[in-house]
């Protein structure tokens, strides 16, 4: 890295503040995953009942002021095969969850406009 390249990164660290975000290490990736798992789990349920195994896939997760965001593509298996969703989720210091799903797979968005509940947000 050349120093005009560090220096720049390091300006630009002191302007936004080197603290203010930082990736999330493994264990905390771990327990936004389990938050998330748990979460979407109790969203689609209300168009598709988990019968079977949940994969959680953070695609990103950062510790943000003593909590979370991250964006995630959840999978899980129900009576119809595979579904999956993908959204984003905050988790603040306090515990607080605010979850939000964007895409659907097109059995679980069918699933969901038949049972009249509104999953994601376009």
């Amino acid at each position: 890295m050349s120093y005009k390249t560090a220096f720049i990164l390091a300006a630009a660290l002191s302007c936004f503040g080197a603290s203010a975000f930082a990736q999330c290490d493994e264990a905390q990736e771990t327990s936004v995953g389990k938050t998330v798992a748990a979460r979407a789990s109790a969203a689609v349920s209300k168009a598709v009942a988990v019968e079977g195994k949940q994969m959680v896939n953070l695609s990103t997760c950062e510790a943000v002021g003593g909590g979370y965001t991250a964006d995630f593509k959840y999978n899980f298996l129900g009576a119809g095969g595979l579904y999956w969703a993908e959204g984003s989720v905050k988790i603040s210091k306090a515990g607080e969850v605010d979850l939000r799903l964007r895409r659907l797979s097109p059995n679980l968005s069918e699933a969901s406009a038949k049972s009249g509940v509104k999953l994601a947000a376009n």
